[in-house]
């Protein structure tokens, strides 16, 4: 009995060895392979041997974390794409086998292949980092597709532990294009440390970089009583029974305080044009001397009321403004806005673009810089006061070139209003055929 377990164990043992040596025998030839760098790794091009044996080409190597990795391809494509790179590599070691149906490899090629820097390391070579009037700006341009997010933070101080710490001030999706984001960090200091990270979709940090000691320019808002207004074109509608009227864009008013929850139609506590004013003077702001504009801010009321009205011969019956409220505010809000500069109101040939917003008019609600705004958007309902405290104010923000002219005088000119946010435009529901513009609150800021 033990003669006969020792003669099985020694044929296991045979076979088990025979197994282990075994392998497919054909090998790749090295003329059928090439390499492609890419962004975070690169293509290897196959031409598979004729031979019927053969089910797949399988690849390995390690990624740039020293990750053990696999690709697989068949005869059903010629290219397989290299992962798990970040800066750019030379001549990274990788193993090819040819595989049959019974899963055995052939003897291995060595090969080596180069990578190119991927997009979250590329992103920061078209990256700048600047102080502007009042806040710091990032623009960037992305030339190629990428993969991967940035994180934009500064160094301040832990709001519980009142240690230094990187505060997140921002988080986006590389994608490929120019773009650019304006920050202004909620903790005042003389100067800030700005720090830029990027990571992989796998979850790796890949790349910092640290922008010290950058300080804002420093700006200061205009009293009102310190400038006058203008409406050349005679567009504003003074009605004080309905509380429409210019001053309302300067009574400090910035989120739609004074008609909280009103349920009424004659109470707007706001700014509205009259009809066709897209391309005409809005109106024109006079500094009374020469100063270098920083900053325009257009504010629009937050959704604070149960509505605007419809039009007349509704079951609301309002005649007056109905047809221009039409129950959707939304619709009277700026989607581009030009802001000129002049020292000679009245020589046209003065004039001077400072600077322009602009937004498609039929964006998706999300996309826009009013998106919070009474639009009849039920998640953005502020439904109680303290709500309405801690909300933040929506305003478009026109940043002017640190760098520009002195003016006496600003022309805001409105070039087009947002398309009904709801997707349609009919006479009851949303359309501003007419092109009337609303504004809540106007804040000119200028160089300290």
């Amino acid at each position: 009995m033990k003669k006969l377990i020792y003669i099985l164990l020694a044929l296991w043992a045979f076979y088990g060895c025979q197994d282990d040596d075994s392998y497919f025998e054909i090998s790749m030839p090295a003329e059928n392979l090439s390499f492609t760098p890419i962004p975070g790794g690169s293509v290897m091009h196959y031409k598979l041997p004729s031979d019927g044996d053969i089910l797949y080409i399988r690849v390995r190597y390690k990624d740039a974390f020293g990750k053990s990795m696999i690709c697989s391809g068949s005869y059903a494509c010629d290219s397989l794409v290299l992962l798990g790179f970040n800066e750019a590599q030379k001549g990274v070691p990788a193993q090819v086998t040819l595989c049959n149906n019974d899963d055995l490899e052939s003897e291995p090629v060595e090969v080596t292949f180069d990578t190119r820097d991927s997009g979250p390391v590329s992103f920061f070579d078209h990256l700048e980092v600047y102080p502007v009037w009042g806040s710091i700006r990032l623009d960037y341009n992305i030339t190629e597709e990428s993969k991967g997010m940035a994180h934009v933070f500064y160094v301040g101080e832990d709001p519980l532990s009142k240690q230094p710490d990187t505060l997140l001030i921002n988080s986006f999706v590389l994608a490929k294009g120019e773009g650019s984001l304006q920050i202004t960090p909620q903790q005042v200091r003389p100067s800030y440390d700005v720090v830029v990270r990027t990571e992989d979709f796998r979850g790796y940090m890949v790349k910092e970089k640290i922008w010290s000691n950058v300080e804002p320019l420093k700006i200061e808002k205009l009293d009102p009583a310190d400038f006058d207004f203008h409406d050349p074109k005679n567009l504003s509608y003074e009605d004080p029974e309905y509380k429409l009227g210019k001053s309302y864009l300067f009574d400090g008013d910035l989120k739609g305080e004074a008609c909280f929850g009103w349920d009424g139609f004659d109470n707007f506590c706001t700014y509205l044009s009259k009809a066709n004013c897209l391309g005409k003077p809005l109106f024109i702001i006079d500094m009374k001397e020469q100063k270098l504009p920083a900053e325009f801010r257009l504010y629009a009321m937050l959704f604070v009321r149960y509505s605007f009205p419809f039009g007349p011969n509704d079951y609301y019956d309002t005649p007056k403004y109905g047809e221009i409220w039409t129950s959707c505010y939304a619709s009277k809000l700026p989607s581009s806005v030009t802001v000129y500069g002049s020292n000679d109101m009245n020589d046209d040939a003065s004039w001077e673009e400072i600077v322009n917003f602009e937004q498609d008019r039929k964006v998706d609600n999300e996309k826009r810089w009013c998106k919070r705004c009474n639009d009849g958007d039920a998640q953005y309902e502020i439904l109680s006061w303290d709500a309405l405290s801690f909300a933040e104010p929506c305003y478009m923000r026109l940043s002017c070139p640190a760098t520009g002219n002195k003016y006496r005088y600003l022309k805001f000119v409105v070039n087009e209003v947002f398309f009904n946010p709801r997707g349609y435009e009919n006479p009851m529901a949303g359309s501003n055929y007419n092109k009337h513009v609303t504004i809540h609150e106007l804040e000119i800021y200028t160089a300290k």
